[in-house]
């Protein structure tokens, strides 16, 4: 009995000319021949081109497919590209195989989980940054391919951030990337707080060279939790100034890190340790007997140390203004300081925040701190207006400007400076203290700074706004639209004005009717559903057209929102987006609950 074609297309004693002759009578004969061993090379690479892809893949997996056909099918048939048994002998005849493989055919084998060892091996070798990231991220690549990759990336930083975010790096691998890696991957090491303290180590001993770089990472390692104190020891010889000050706020410092922070020039200079809440009382108490002069001086500006020890530095005239400077102060011992002959501690009293008003009415009887009394909260109302009318004699006009400004500037000396001091009016313009009647002629003024000023003062009358809503500069129409306070009669008004729209829209005070005209118009939706004053049903319907936007923060807002029909928090929780979905789902949970 004779064989039949099928057989004989599959078995391997069939001569090879009668394999050409059967591959050509029909395509299920084809794809025998294209997975017989038998068939001869020549063959194998007519059937690559054929149109059968069942044939195709029977020749990515026959061991007698010549390389170049094999190559140039493994991008289409990477399964049977590795099971393939030939290949293993391809890659001892030539370890760069990997190499001979085009550039997209490469990247969809390393996209295969079964990818072997050996061939990401190979890949590693390769030039293309794009074909070592694809080596980098997958899960079979050994640590040794790692390290090989790791020591590459010094000029290819995304190549180094692909190998430190794998979950399964082990301390090897980043030791290798803290030695060799990219700057912005030294970086991202410093910061990451699980990191290795051998890593961190290494960082420190291989500076970077890039000046900006290497102050951020090792800002980053004197911020990081894990970091030993003897890196931080070897960080603090360092002369930046940013290093420091993350070493100086640390909460895990010894006492001894302490003392060296403190006699630091560019610590103490900067005033660091005493930012420290960490610092225990009890370490300050034992620091204040200290015989350098920079540590006792912290002490005495730090707020946890106690009061007596306060009081008693008070007496000594090295540490009087560090004593002045201290929130823990005692108000009897500031009052004491405030008397002091000395500027410099004059000065540190009027800054410190909790200095009582009785000891500023001190300090208020000389013009010495009037700027610093003008500024503090706990300045008394009579010497604050003291202080404010010397201010206002004041030569420099910044001053000056200032005072015009400030929100308990007398009101003679603002309707004084309104008639003779032009330069001072955009100031007066815009303070809520200024008299109506002096807006009402402020609103008359050449000047489009001062009749801004004027627009978008809250203490504007409503008669003035009207008349400057017609203003011909547009910056002072727009301070109208903004202006909380403009009745809705004029925004009605102004809403013709397209340049006016968004503010309008935007203004606490724009009523229902106002909203309503502008839905007529494009962009000014988002405004309108957010506004306290929208109408509910405008609102509903508003609600109702971003739930089928095709921008995604539109659809998440309809998801968040508290008046969101519940058949619309129901159709989102279906939506293609994640947060959408997962953010209706949790307000229909929340509306369940409410019952």
């Amino acid at each position: 009995m004779y064989p039949t074609p099928e057989q004989l297309a599959a078995d391997e004693t069939t001569p090879p000319n009668k394999l050409r002759i059967l591959a050509y009578e029909s395509v299920e004969l084809a794809r025998l021949v294209a997975t017989n061993p038998s068939a001869e090379p020549d063959l194998l690479g007519e059937l690559a081109s054929s149109e059968d892809k069942v044939t195709r893949e029977g020749v990515a997996k026959n061991p007698n497919t010549p390389t170049d056909v094999l190559l140039k099918l493994a991008g289409d048939f990477p399964q049977q590209f590795f099971s393939n048994p030939v290949l293993s002998l391809l890659m001892l005849e030539n370890p760069n195989l990997a190499t001979d493989i085009s550039y997209w055919s490469l990247l969809k084998l390393l996209k295969q989980d079964d990818a072997p060892e050996w061939f990401l091996a190979c890949a590693a070798m390769h030039a293309n940054s794009l074909v070592l990231e694809a080596v980098a991220k997958h899960k079979h690549a050994s640590e040794q391919v790692l390290v090989q990759l790791a020591i590459k990336s010094r000029y290819d930083p995304e190549l180094g951030l692909c190998i430190a975010q794998r979950k399964d790096v082990s301390q090897t691998v980043l030791e290798k990337l803290a030695q060799h890696g990219a700057g912005s991957v030294r970086l991202h090491l410093a910061t990451y707080p699980k990191i290795p303290v051998r890593v961190l180590e290494i960082l420190v001993e291989n500076p970077e060279p890039n000046w900006n770089l290497r102050v951020a990472i090792e800002t980053s390692i004197a911020k990081n939790p894990n970091t030993p104190l003897n890196v931080l020891q070897a960080l603090i010889k360092v002369p930046y100034t940013k290093v420091k000050n993350a070493i100086a706020k640390r909460s895990d410092l010894t006492k001894h890190l302490i003392i060296e922070l403190a006699m630091d020039y560019r610590v103490h200079t900067m005033n660091f340790l005493p930012q420290n809440p960490h610092i225990p009382s009890s370490w300050l108490e034992e620091m204040a007997e200290h015989p350098n002069e920079r540590v006792r001086q912290m002490v005495a500006r730090h707020p946890n140390t106690p009061a007596h020890l306060l009081v008693l530095a008070a007496n000594n005239l090295e540490l009087r203004q560090f004593v002045a400077e201290n929130p823990n102060t005692p108000a009897s011992t500031l009052q004491e300081l405030a008397m002091d002959s000395r500027g410099d501690i004059q000065a540190a009293v009027a800054r410190n925040a909790n200095t009582p008003g009785y000891v500023l009415d001190i300090l208020g009887s000389t013009p010495f701190h009037d700027l610093l009394l003008a500024r503090h909260p706990n300045t008394s109302s009579s010497t604050l207006q003291k202080v404010l009318w010397r201010l206002a004699l004041d030569e420099r006009l910044s001053v000056r400007k200032y005072v015009a400004q400030h929100n308990q500037a007398p009101v003679s000396i603002l309707t004084q400076w309104a008639k003779s001091s032009p330069e001072l009016r955009p100031w007066i313009a815009s303070n809520f203290r200024t008299p109506s009647r002096i807006l009402e002629e402020l609103a008359k003024d050449t000047s489009k700074d001062v009749r801004y000023g004027v627009a978008k003062n809250i203490n504007t009358p409503p008669h003035i706004l009207k008349k400057l809503a017609e203003d011909w500069r547009l910056e002072v129409r727009q301070a109208v639209a903004q202006n909380p306070q403009t009745p809705g009669d004029i925004l009605e008004i102004l809403i013709k004005d397209w340049h006016l729209r968004s503010f309008i829209a935007q203004n606490p005070n724009t009523p229902a009717t106002a909203l309503e005209q502008l839905t007529q118009f494009f962009r000014y939706d988002w405004y309108i559903v957010q506004h306290p004053n929208s109408p509910p049903q405008l609102r509903q319907r508003l609600l109702e057209e971003f739930s089928t936007s095709v921008v995604e923060t539109e659809r998440l807002f309809v998801a968040r929102h508290a008046d969101t029909p519940v058949e619309i928090l129901e159709h989102l929780a279906e939506d293609e987006d994640p947060v959408v979905s997962k953010s209706a789902k949790r307000s229909l949970r929340k509306r369940g609950e409410r019952g």
